[in-house]
């Protein structure tokens, strides 16, 4: 019992000293928990105030596009009145032009068809030539063809002596027929020497922004999107909207937004907690079994949907499972999403990254399809999921039954934690709060009940929770079910014959958009927004802004100067090595890098290296090995950190919802030396298929 003071006015003093004390604690914590915020506010409002203030001032720069005809024996020549600021100009031309020989032009012949090209400076008054550039060489491709081809070149301009000189474009052709040709003549080409550095720190900007999760990635995709703009009208090469426009890979968009439209009404069939209750019958509730079938069932469906929209909808249930059977979630958690990631490596549908390689015109022009792509993708998915498994299962064969109480504690205290950010001023917002409080009650009861009976309850039987299980989670809507896989069918008809000459039309964008209208006629849906509310409109948006941000750092110059860094490391090495050499760097570089950053910009970034090194004719490397590497080394990789796949991103955030925290080092211990193990096998099978083999 407290002594009473001696003086009625020690109370009042100790009182005072205490509320004084306590109030300099509040304090202390309002400042230190508003400086991250305030330095957030401050950063992004400069970097706004940044490209705010040059897309307003700096007007697009406007590259002058033309046809010419040049005839045989004819000299062309053209007058430049564009100024040109750095003495610098870039020409790209369009046409039959011979890739092959322009990429290895000591293979080329007097007898070969050419245009050559050169500026030259001539007096305005006498016509005499004052100055001439280096010729240019653009080889021509013997036969016709109905597809265009370019190339790229950039021009040292002489400084003008006089006002009165005229600076011009002049053309000659080898060839006997007239050629016809499409020019893009830039007098004002980015510094690629200060252009990668910048690029590099855009990288870095966006990278930091995600990985601390600083702010939304969309957001931070959007911002830094915006700032590589900003940068390129700087450097006087900002670009008009409708260049800016075509960027941005509608095909990739066009796949991603039918199959999310898809597999959202299918999810309404109640098909996908069917499936999980069948796993729990068919493990007989034996943890190891389950993790097992719920693991397999993750990763084959994620070779078909979308892996993001599959942890979306089996995560909820495993959370369900796991507390019935008193599991550790977050270890069931983990393994279900390392799975989604390396089974979503099989298809070109699978995984994002496989959808940005599998969508480029250039690997669809050389012949990778849906079953090309998957069959070479098989051997390696299918003995990684083997090597994967039997790593967790060494690593967690003691780790995966939970002590229910401190599991019940944690997710209670992040519960709470969660309520307290949202204030409930929209009715969203209230929503949430409902329904976060009624998770915390009902965590609270069974914590309570626990305690009232001194000992913790025994796990229910397996009749029982079979019971329960099928009366909650069995098939809704069997008609919509039907219906769905009707749909479901009709696509993956189309993405597995899309080679055949009768449906060269097929191409896997349409091929999803037209299966989901199918699928919205044969439902008969009456609300339209309930289908939209299905799609990821935030992830379709981010990556239309990272398309924007990676076309505009290949203008700054960093893909140039990372392929050609890498193609003089391969050339030091014996052309019987190349391959090997190639496939290895690619694999690696993409897992290690899709490992600690989202494996989208590291895809795209990577795959513009891929091509150059499939077009340089002095290495002579063959597409598919260099392909299926890229797409492994990004799909593994990013297993590797908890930023390193959206799916990782998508699965911590459903456990919040349930009151389950994933830290990064939670997922770091087990998701790093499964990317590690994964990609050490695949490496095997790469180099065993294409460098011992030559499979391709």
């Amino acid at each position: 019992m407290r002594k009473k003071p001696m003086f009625p006015y020690q109370e009042s003093e100790d009182t005072d000293i205490s509320d004084g004390h306590r109030r300099n604690q509040r304090w202390r914590y309002a400042i230190r928990s508003l400086v991250p915020k305030l330095t957030k506010f401050i950063v992004l409002l400069l970097m706004w105030s940044f490209f705010t203030i040059v897309l307003i001032t700096k007007e697009p720069h406007e590259i002058a596009r033309f046809c010419v005809a040049v005839e045989p024996k004819k000299l062309y020549s053209s007058e430049i009145t564009e100024e040109v600021p750095r003495d610098e100009i870039e020409l790209t031309l369009k046409g039959r032009i011979d890739e092959e020989l322009m990429g290895n032009p000591d293979f080329g012949t007097e007898s070969t068809s050419s245009v050559i090209v050169w500026l030259q400076i001539v007096d305005g008054d006498s016509g005499q030539t004052l100055w001439e550039s280096e010729n240019w060489t653009v080889y021509l491709v013997e036969s016709e063809t109905k597809s265009m081809t370019q190339a790229r070149h950039l021009f040292e301009v002489s400084e003008m002596e006089s006002s009165n000189n005229v600076l011009q474009l002049a053309m000659k052709t080898t060839s006997t027929n007239a050629e016809s040709l499409f020019i893009e003549l830039d007098t004002s080409p980015v510094d690629t020497s200060s252009g990668v550095i910048y690029a590099f720190l855009l990288l870095i900007f966006l990278y930091v922004l995600i990985i601390w999760d600083i702010t939304d990635r969309t957001f931070a995709a959007l911002i830094t999107s915006s700032a590589s703009i900003a940068v390129l009208a700087l450097m006087d090469s900002r670009p008009s909207l409708d260049t800016i426009v075509s960027w941005i890979e509608i095909d990739t968009l066009m796949l991603l937004f039918g199959m999310m439209i898809m597999v959202g009404i299918l999810s309404e069939s109640g098909v996908f907690d069917y499936l999980a209750v069948v796993a729990y019958r068919q493990s007989r509730g034996n943890p190891w079994p389950l993790l097992f079938f719920l693991c397999t069932f993750t990763g084959i469906l994620s070779a078909f949907l979308d892996n993001v929209t599959m942890v979306l909808l089996v995560v909820p249930v495993a959370i369900r499972l796991c507390e019935v059977m008193r599991l550790r979630t977050l270890t069931v958690l983990i393994s279900i999403v390392l799975f989604s990631n390396l089974g979503g490596t099989l298809t070109p549908v699978g995984d994002p990254p496989n959808v940005i390689i599998a969508t480029d015109p250039f690997v669809t022009k050389y012949g990778i399809n849906f079953i090309y792509f998957t069959v070479h993708m098989i051997p390696g998915v299918f003995i990684s999921m083997v090597a994967t498994f039997a790593l967790l299962y060494f690593m967690l064969r003691h780790k995966v039954d939970s002590i229910a109480g401190e599991q019940t504690r944690r997710s209670i205290r992040t519960l709470n934690k969660e309520r307290a950010k949202l204030h409930a001023v929209t009715e969203i917002e209230d929503k949430l709060r409902e329904d976060i409080s009624k998770r915390i009650e009902e965590l609270e009861n069974e914590q309570r009940n626990k305690q009232d009976s001194g000992f913790l309850k025994p796990v229910p039987s397996y009749i029982d929770t079979l019971a329960e299980l099928e009366v909650k989670h069995k098939i809704r809507n069997l008609p919509l079910l039907i219906k769905s896989c009707i749909a479901m069918g009709f696509v993956f008809v189309l993405f597995f014959f899309n080679s055949l000459p009768f449906l060269k039309g097929a191409e896997l964008p349409w091929s999803a958009v037209l299966a989901a209208i199918l699928l919205l006629v044969l439902s008969d849906l009456n609300d339209f927004q309930i289908v939209l509310a299905k799609v990821e409109w935030s992830t379709l948006l981010f990556f239309a802004a990272l398309f924007i941000l990676m076309e505009a750092i290949t203008h700054l110059g960093l893909i140039q100067w990372i392929g050609d860094r890498t193609v003089s490391v391969i050339l030091k090495v014996s052309s019987e090595y190349q391959l090997t050499v190639a496939i290895s760097l690619l694999l690696w570089i993409s897992a290690v890098t899709s490992a600690f950053v989202d494996n989208i910009p590291i895809t795209t970034m990577l795959l513009r290296l891929t091509i150059q090194l499939a077009k340089n004719k002095t290495l002579n490397l063959p597409l598919p090995p260099l392909i299926w590497a890229l797409a492994f080394g990004a799909c593994f990789g990013g297993n590797g950190t908890l930023i390193g796949a959206s799916a990782n991103v998508v699965t911590v955030g459903l456990a919040s919802q349930h009151g389950y925290k994933i830290t990064f080092m939670d997922f770091f211990k087990i998701g790093f030396p499964v990317m590690l193990l994964s990609i050490f096998v695949v490496w095997m099978y790469l180099l065993t298929a294409h460098s011992l083999f030559s499979w391709h």
